[in-house]
């Protein structure tokens, strides 16, 4: 089939606010509205796409909601159980009976361990959540400081010992112990009413904190070979084993209720229960931030604690995850369940443990289109923070075949000649199991034109034409802290998707040019003076488009870096607005 370029825009706009992106966290996702038209272009119904970097599944989901079949793979462990949770498809009562059912077994194993008093009438009643707070020791008076007692409104961290005055630094004074201090209970009027902590939850942490079911708590190392490991500071903070995350209370409530749900008989409903229980667990770790105006969430990419977070009850986060789960179900299978999903259903899209360079559940020429979003450079550890909720599932991905360059420990050494083996096999399978003439759109996102080189020639040399067939942006919206601040750190905001075609046999010899060098200061000054307002709106924005060019050309630019565009647009005028990240016209 001839697809329809005209039909696929130059910047794709699908931020990750939809039901289905937000129903299940995983390191990177592309979300399914931005996967949609790029199938709908290049297959036809019933066609097979194909993503061996399947991460989470939203290429399956897409194929799905298009009525396409879909192959996946991963090594990752977590993506698999992710993707088949969200492609079980189950009755919304059965589900929420389920739930209910899983919550009331677990709350009365759990007993009196969530109650607090409450401080208008003195009532026993569930606590919604809990503050704690980090204790910090003066080296100067040797008295212990409560960080949340001292912390502003606009959450500005303290600047002095609040007992000799001596300047604060968090990074050298030593931790003491981490204290409550706050508990949050629905009050006698029915709304939500903080109150200070008081003896009876001490007794109830204490209780925890002694009960011997804690040892059962599913749990896995994170050992110094991590890199994780020294990003996170984890030796440090004492924080190498996955169930010292969890408060002690937290820690028996998911043991209890992760029981409950694996005692479920109906397999669909089990898998989707596991399935919002494992996306429930950042969030029941101490990882889950406080803030003055509002919680924060959990960094996914790090292990990092806040010195302030909450402990908040597994219960309520379970029942609403249910609930996004429906969500969820309604969006991608309709809003009237139907035990037999017409046309594409989900026994239409499976999903493979495999490494991308070693495809062998696909046959040469089998497949019609893929789509995929490998892991580029050194930025995301995958495998090392799918620990956290691999601890629950039993089983752990296979590091050494993970497509990251490693900054640090031994397997720093060698790290770039791995990663661009396991890449280039990547798209040399790709390129053996696609029918000729079709094609793979490939998800980009790096600062570095380097890496952008590699994938450039790994491409080449796979035996994909040359020149692309399309080059798109896209923008998932959201931008994160870093983000933001990109006009200052070399922190890119936006993918590209290219799509390169395999040849048909006729075409195989004309498919030789080769690739030069570029002048990358020059093609950046002709990407900055042609761009408009809308084309230029950040600095991301101009990088990719400098990417688009050379690839258009065929120039390879190793020494392209965002940091190169930041200078020459600050010498054409340029200003960043720090709040957006926005570029300011001059």
């Amino acid at each position: 089939m001839a697809p329809n370029l005209e039909s696929l825009p130059e910047t794709i706009a699908a931020p990750r606010t939809d039901a289905i992106y937000n129903c299940h966290a995983y390191l990177t996702k592309v979300p399914v509205a931005a996967i949609r038209p790029f199938i709908e272009t290049f297959t036809a119904p019933s066609d097979t796409v194909v993503d061996f970097f399947a991460g989470s599944g939203m290429t399956g989901l897409a194929a799905l909601s298009a009525g396409r079949r879909a192959v996946l793979s991963d090594i990752s462990v977590l993506g698999q159980h992710i993707a088949t949770g969200y492609l079980a498809e189950v009755s919304p009562m059965a589900l929420r009976d389920a739930a209910d059912a899983a919550m009331k077994k677990a709350r009365a194993a759990l007993g009196e361990l969530y109650k607090t008093k409450r401080a208008s009438d003195d009532a026993v009643a569930e606590l919604t959540r809990t503050v704690w707070s980090f204790t910090y020791i003066c080296p100067a008076c040797t008295k212990e400081m409560v960080y949340y007692e001292h912390i502003s409104l606009s959450d500005t961290p303290p600047k002095a010992c609040p007992s000799c005055s001596g300047p604060f630094a968090r990074r050298t004074w030593k931790r003491g112990e981490d204290v409550p201090v706050e508990v949050v209970v629905t009050g006698e009027d029915g709304k939500l009413t903080p109150q200070p902590v008081c003896d009876f939850d001490r007794r109830m942490i204490a209780a925890a904190a002694k009960d011997r079911r804690q040892k059962d708590v599913p749990s896995l190392a994170i050992t110094d070979d991590r890199e994780m490991y020294s990003r996170s500071g984890l030796a440090k903070a004492g924080m190498t084993e996955t169930a010292r995350f969890f408060s002690p209370r937290n820690a028996i409530a998911l043991l209890e209720l992760w029981k409950a749900v694996n005692s479920t008989a109906d397999e669909n409903v089990r898998r989707k229960l596991r399935f919002a229980f494992t996306a429930i667990l950042p969030r029941a770790s101490r990882r889950y931030q406080w803030s003055a105006q509002r919680p924060l969430n959990a960094q996914n990419q790090t292990y990092y604690i806040a010195p302030v977070y909450y402990e908040w009850n597994v219960f309520e986060l379970f029942d609403r995850k249910v609930d996004a789960a429906l969500r969820a179900d309604a969006e991608l299978f309709g809003s009237r369940w139907r035990p037999l999903f017409s046309h594409a259903g989900a026994k239409d899209v499976s999903y493979e443990l495999a490494s991308a360079d070693r495809l062998s559940h696909l046959g040469d020429a089998s497949v019609d289109y893929a789509f995929t979003d490998p892991p580029f450079g050194s930025n995301i550890f995958y495998s090392d923070m799918s620990l956290f909720h691999e601890a629950w599932l039993g089983r752990t991905t296979d590091c050494t075949s993970e497509a990251v360059i490693h900054t640090t420990g031994k397997r720093k050494i060698g790290t770039e000649l791995r990663y661009e083996k396991l890449l280039r096999g990547a798209f040399a399978e790709a390129f053996r199991v696609l029918k000729p003439g079709r094609y793979m759109s490939v998800v980009f996102s790096n600062s570095s034109g380097r890496i952008w080189g590699l994938v450039q020639r790994a491409l080449r040399d796979a035996g994909f034409k040359a020149a692309p067939a399309h080059v798109a942006i896209l923008d998932k919206g959201q931008r994160s802290v870093k983000g933001l601040n990109s006009g200052s750190e070399g922190v890119v905001t936006v993918d590209l998707i290219l799509t390169v075609q395999k040849p048909t046999q006729s075409e195989m010899a004309a498919n030789a040019r080769p690739a030069v060098n570029g002048d990358t200061l020059a093609l950046i000054r002709e990407v900055i003076a042609d761009l408009s307002v809308e084309k230029a709106r950040n600095p991301s924005y101009v990088y990719a488009h400098v990417l688009t060019k050379a690839i258009q050309k065929h120039l390879l630019l190793d020494d392209l870096h965002l940091g190169d565009v930041l200078v020459a647009l600050r010498k054409a005028g340029y200003s960043i607005d720090r709040k957006s990240g926005c570029l300011a016209i001059p």
